[in-house]
């Protein structure tokens, strides 16, 4: 027997035989072949971003998504140094409020205009993009900065489910996860011929990865000059990039064309549970104990609510198709940790209201009996 801890659900004894098996995770070449050299402690970086005129309800919603983030980082014991960033005080009076009634320990840093024109080297007018604000000044601030020797970011709509071990990702300059590789239509991501001549790649093209999600990645060594040449071209072109469609996911394709562009300095690894994005965690229910971030990305916690009595969803169809019973336990998850992240402050935090804690509890201790009545009776 072994004890089960399922990741601040709820402990209870559990055979090894009882659990499924793992999808196993395939290693590419160029993963085992990573460079060996001692690592840097990493700087994880969790930014929040406003663009110009983003609304007091939009901006606590974010908020919101950004304390279920920080507490289940620490609910975990995580250790590493970790640096949140924001361009606007109204999360900044939120943030500095947690940190001093959690007693947390990170840093925490409000970045002017002036610092992100100095250290982007840029005008004004790419700040008032929002696309770039929201993407490329918030996730590159401190990369451009090299605020340590090794950084990873990660997206604030995530939580960690472990004390996770980030050495697998720092495998090379820059290191990316393959997040899509769940995705049944998703083949080995190609650029077109304008996406090709913006960003310099050389023909004929020859494909990495599926499309990455750049929700959680590290940059290390020569990935901070890489990371900021590119950036730096993509600021001095925005024009030509919003005339030619490469304005709407801007450090993904980004990303995407670093991988194919730079094998040398880029490495994809394989391992999903990096940046699991949470509509495809049906697929490896292994990640309530082995998982290290969910992502929940398109698809956020507040799909379901608690209304009249009941816990319903409201999405549309193509949304809809992507819920499951581990999407679900996720979403409550993470409301435990944003219920738990507002417990002392004085804010009005909108999503706790719908879902309210003793729902959440009450649905998470139902859905742990029925998995594990499930588990048994699949080995009786």
């Amino acid at each position: 027997m072994i004890v089960e801890p399922s990741r601040g659900i709820k402990c209870r004894e559990t055979n090894i035989a009882d659990q499924p098996a793992a999808p196993a995770l395939a290693v590419s070449p160029r993963e085992r072949n990573a460079d060996t050299r001692e690592l840097a402690s990493p700087l994880i970086h969790i930014p929040l971003y406003c663009a110009h005129g983003t609304s007091d309800y939009a901006t606590r919603y974010m908020v919101e998504l950004h304390l279920a983030c920080l507490d289940s980082y620490f609910a975990h014991e995580n250790t590493y140094d970790l640096l949140v960033t924001t361009n606007d005080e109204r999360p900044l009076e939120v943030f500095s409020a947690y940190k001093e009634k959690s007693k947390r320990r990170f840093e925490l840093r409000l970045v002017s205009r002036d610092d992100l024109l100095s250290t982007f080297c840029t005008d004004e007018s790419r700040l008032m993009d929002i696309p770039c604000i929201k993407t490329v000044f918030s996730k590159f601030y401190p990369i451009l900065n090299r605020e340590c020797d090794a950084i990873v970011h990660v997206d604030y709509d995530t939580i960690f489910v472990s004390k996770v071990d980030l050495r697998p990702l720092l495998v090379s300059d820059v290191g990316l996860v393959d997040a899509n590789q769940f995705r049944r239509d998703a083949g080995l991501w190609c650029p077109t011929v304008r996406q090709a001549a913006f960003f310099r790649i050389g023909q004929p093209v020859e494909p990495v990865s599926r499309w990455i999600n750049s929700g959680v990645f590290s940059v290390q060594r020569g990935g901070f000059d890489v990371c900021r040449t590119e950036i730096g071209h993509y600021l001095e072109n925005l024009e030509r990039a919003i005339a030619d469609g490469l304005n709407a996911y801007t450090d993904e394709i980004i990303m995407n064309a670093l991988a194919v562009r730079q094998r040398d300095a880029v490495t994809v690894i394989s391992d999903y549970r990096y940046n699991f994005l949470a509509y495809y965690l049906k697929h490896d229910p292994s990640w309530i104990w082995r998982g290290q971030i969910v992502h929940f990305h398109s698809l956020k916690p507040d799909a379901y609510w608690y209304f009249n009595g009941a816990v319903g969803h409201r999405c549309d169809a193509t949304q809809a198709e992507l819920l499951s019973e581990d999407f679900y336990l996720a979403v409550l998850i993470w409301f435990r940790h944003l219920h738990a992240a507002c417990r002392q402050l004085a804010f009005e935090f909108p999503m706790l209201a719908a879902m309210p804690l003793e729902v959440v509890e009450k649905e998470l201790a139902r859905l742990v009996t029925e998995r594990g009545a499930r588990a048994y009776a699949s080995t009786a």
